[in-house]
């Protein structure tokens, strides 16, 4: 079995490496190549300390895997991260173990290039505004993401802590690549004001917005909340939405605290979901149709993305000869 660390993810995946891998689950889901069962979601301590296990078996490609990832937000006052992460992958042909991943690297990466996947289906075209509200790993991947898929003429970046969307800035604004103008809000609301692209990357369990504050045809890419009291956006911009495209219809559903709470309040049903993402890069429906409609992407997390992702590491490293190999790392 091969043992992959966090160093070893980072050498051996490239954000494009993972776009594509993204793109491939997304399509390998619609088309029913994938299974995907229901999580396992555990509150190690209260309502904020949790921890999820996802599980995918693929057909299109010879690896089935488990997902562990937990979330505690209180860690940032401990100078500990939030968010850890790995993944176990297995061999449909035998069922022995192939590949222990560490996926915190890993989950970053995917989430920012799952978003790239659906701002590029959902989001308008052309020069466009990008607000980031939570300036932690996942607002860099999420970054290195859209830019990939869309001209960025101007990055707002809003964070509770001002001194970290600073940082984040002045990363950016060193970045050589990088000439677009960068600012950091006095206010979230102030962030998304005006802005074509919205992404929420936090641990927030109430809404970090105002559905007041945004303008016509912005896509909104929820990817912080994961469990049913995590809340990012509120109800207001989620009535407004022309769109509401998730992964998976049953996992968000079972953990979306982004729509269980307007849910639980009789203001939407359960056909407020427009799609999945799956079905819409497949071409089986369509992404955004005008210039003004409200676009959210609604991510919870989903093993299809994480397994696949997993596998195109271990695919990789073994061509580089990348990790270490180990007999039973128990």
């Amino acid at each position: 079995m091969l043992f992959l660390t966090e160093r070893d993810v980072t050498r051996a995946l490239t954000m494009d490496d993972v776009i594509e891998a993204v793109d491939g689950a997304c399509r390998s889901f619609s088309d029913k190549q994938v299974d995907v069962p229901p999580r396992i979601t555990v509150r190690v301590k209260g309502e904020s300390d949790a921890a999820i296990f996802l599980v995918a078996v693929y057909r299109s490609i010879p690896f089935y895997g488990v997902k562990q990832a937990s979330s505690f937000p209180g860690n940032a006052e401990k100078g500990v991260s939030t968010v850890f992460a790995d993944i176990h992958l297995y061999s449909t042909e035998t069922g022995e173990p192939v590949a222990m991943v560490s996926a915190d690297r890993l989950t970053a990466m995917k989430t920012g290039a799952a978003s790239a996947v659906a701002t590029q289906y959902l989001a308008k075209k052309g020069e466009v505004i990008l607000a980031i509200i939570g300036t932690g790993v996942q607002a860099r991947t999420q970054l290195d993401g859209i830019e990939r898929v869309r001209d960025l003429k101007e990055v707002r970046l809003f964070d509770v802590i001002k001194g970290r969307a600073e940082k984040f800035a002045e990363e950016i604004k060193t970045t050589p690549s990088r000439d677009y103008p960068v600012v950091v809000a006095a206010t979230s609301d102030g962030c998304v004001r005006g802005a074509d692209i919205v992404v929420t990357a936090t641990t927030s369990t109430v809404p970090v917005f105002s559905g007041d504050s945004l303008g016509e045809g912005v896509h909104i890419n929820a990817v912080g909340s994961f469990t049913p009291f995590m809340q990012e956006i509120d109800t207001k911009t989620v009535l407004r939405a022309g769109k509401i495209v998730c992964d998976s219809d049953e996992e968000t559903w079972a953990v979306a605290g982004d729509l269980l709470v307007p849910f639980k309040e009789g203001k939407i049903g359960r056909q407020a979901i427009y799609s999945n993402l799956g079905d819409i890069v497949a071409g089986k429906k369509p992404g955004r149709e005008n210039d003004r409609e409200i676009t959210i992407y609604e991510s919870v997390g989903f093993a299809a993305l994480d397994i696949a992702v997993a596998a195109a590491a271990y695919r990789k490293a073994q061509q580089l000869g990348i990790g270490t190999h180990v007999r039973n790392p128990m």
